[in-house]
């Protein structure tokens, strides 16, 4: 079974299958918008680990600090 919410790096994410199979993810807890999607259970935790990591190497390139979780502030 697929859990709901999966955790990496303290980062929270929602995850739902739609009709064809096919998983989307979003990052809870922060304004800035992160998503993904996998085609199996196997691809979720890289596919949100991926999402994060290209998150961080955006802020970066625009010299902003990424946004943290406010529940682990």
């Amino acid at each position: 079974m697929i859990p709901r919410i999966i955790e990496f790096e303290g980062y929270r994410a929602r995850v739902e299958q739609d009709p064809s199979g096919m998983f989307h993810g979003k990052v809870l807890d922060i304004t800035d918008v992160v998503n993904f999607t996998a085609r199996s259970s196997r691809q979720l935790y890289k596919h949100f680990s991926q999402s994060l990591e290209i998150y961080f190497a955006r802020c970066k390139e625009q010299g902003i600090d990424p946004q943290r979780p406010a529940i682990y502030d």
